[in-house]
């Protein structure tokens, strides 16, 4: 009986919303189907306008999508530049429009968020018993991190540290680069509730300090609290004056708000916008990084959906001698659109892919790649070298501890892919990757 009403206030709620949504998309400035604010990034005249049904609204033929393709916002952004908050909703509401005309992605019903979120319940309770064997410790131990690596990369070549789930320290062209950092115990929004770790991150912000390992910048994917962690920011940005943070469209206002020693140093990215990292020392190559579309979606508050743009990163060196590329995708499901990215920005010689988080499968597929899909991510991008990220540190889904590892190693195998180029790593691991 519980469970009847329960379904019945989650159809009615999310009823409710649908229609509160297709009215205000209708009236809205902001909608992606209505014109932008500035002629530079408008939707073109001969885009078609289906304006007849709400399910054109909410989903925008993938022709409206090709045919109004967005220009950058700006060729060069830079950490000087102030858009304003009505371009920045409209190019976010065009992104969502876009990404919801993908075939792949299809938003779960309220319901099924609802029921998973009550079977969830359990997830943090009965993790430990259930899903960690008795051999966790000695299967996946944490790796003591070779510091003295990391002060002395191979200049020839790009090397990476796996810190734990989606941070990773990329040390490419000379720069050190960490990516959604994230070392503190639990991914939330407060330190005494939410998904605890099971497996400690490899060092702290305290230890690079200490060891006198240089981060000249920090990628942030989207603001999910397991990608964007306030402790970890706030502590980077104290350690480090001269930090840069390189954010997806609609994310530097927080920074600026909860990170005050940022200011200043935040550029934020549209889809295929690049930042140039001009460095200014001798050992140093320039560094491109371009944001790039994944099919991934923004919350944090609960009341904020979307309201952010999320996005992977392309990193390359403007060594014209020897370039190095390096992909960092953050989170993402599979989407077609991956093959375009490996033809735009590949290939590329290292890329981290996620490949857990991804059960049940019927709510994740539109976020996260399950371990066969990752191995199909490696050749779609043009990838020749791949680390799996996002698993073996938070209790986010159902899947067993190892079952992410497990299936990887199953479908290099049928894949005929050389194992060596998508291994297994554990927490703390340094790999070269030699162009």
């Amino acid at each position: 009986r519980s469970t009847r009403s329960a379904r019945i206030v989650s159809q009615t709620l999310y009823s409710t919303w649908r229609r509160k949504t297709i009215v205000s998309c209708k009236n809205s400035t902001l909608c992606p189907m209505r014109s932008l604010s500035s002629a530079s990034h408008a939707l073109p005249q001969n885009a078609k306008r289906r304006e007849s049904s709400s399910a054109s609204l909410l989903r925008p033929s993938i022709d409206d999508i090709r045919d109004a393709e967005l220009a950058p916002l700006h060729p060069t952004p830079s950490f000087d530049r102030n858009l304003s908050s009505k371009v920045i909703s409209n190019r976010v509401a065009a992104r969502v429009a876009e990404r919801n005309s993908w075939p792949e992605y299809n938003r779960p019903s309220g319901w099924s968020f609802l029921k998973y979120g009550l079977d969830h319940r359990q997830l943090f309770k009965e993790f430990r018993e259930e899903n960690i064997p008795e051999s966790f410790s000695e299967e996946f131990p944490l790796k003591a991190v070779d510091f003295e690596a990391l002060r002395n990369p191979p200049k020839d070549a790009i090397q990476v540290t796996w810190i734990g789930h989606a941070t990773v320290l990329v040390q490419i062209g000379g720069c050190n680069i960490l990516t959604d950092p994230i070392f503190s115990a639990r991914c939330s929004l407060v330190q005494w509730l939410g998904p605890e770790r099971f497996q400690d991150a490899a060092c702290t912000v305290e230890d690079l300090v200490t060891e006198n390992i240089p981060i000249d910048l920090v990628l942030i994917s989207h603001n999910h609290y397991d990608h964007l962690d306030y402790n970890s920011t706030h502590d980077l940005a104290e350690s480090y004056p001269d930090l840069k943070f390189v954010v997806p469209l609609g994310l530097q206002g927080w920074f600026e708000s909860y990170i005050r020693k940022s200011r200043g140093s935040i550029v934020e990215l549209d889809w295929h916008e690049t930042f140039s990292h001009l460095s200014s020392k001798s050992d140093q190559s320039d560094v491109d990084i371009t944001a790039v579309p994944m099919m991934h979606w923004s919350n944090r508050y609960g009341f904020d959906r979307d309201k952010s743009l999320w996005c992977g990163f392309g990193v390359k060196t403007g060594n014209k001698d020897k370039k190095q590329n390096f992909l960092f995708t953050g989170d993402t499901g599979w989407f077609d659109g991956l093959q375009d990215i490996g033809r735009r920005y590949g290939p590329f010689d290292m890329a981290a892919i996620p490949i857990g988080a991804y059960h049940p499968r019927n709510l994740m597929r539109q976020s996260h790649m399950n371990p066969e899909e990752a191995v199909d991510m490696m050749s779609a991008v043009g990838a020749r070298n791949a680390m799996p990220i996002h698993w073996g540190s938070f209790p986010l889904t159902l899947e067993p501890v190892f079952e992410p590892r497990d299936r990887l190693i199953e479908a290099m195998k049928a894949s005929k892919k050389d194992p060596a180029t998508f291994p297994p790593l554990l927490v703390g691991e340094t790999v070269v990757c030699k162009v």
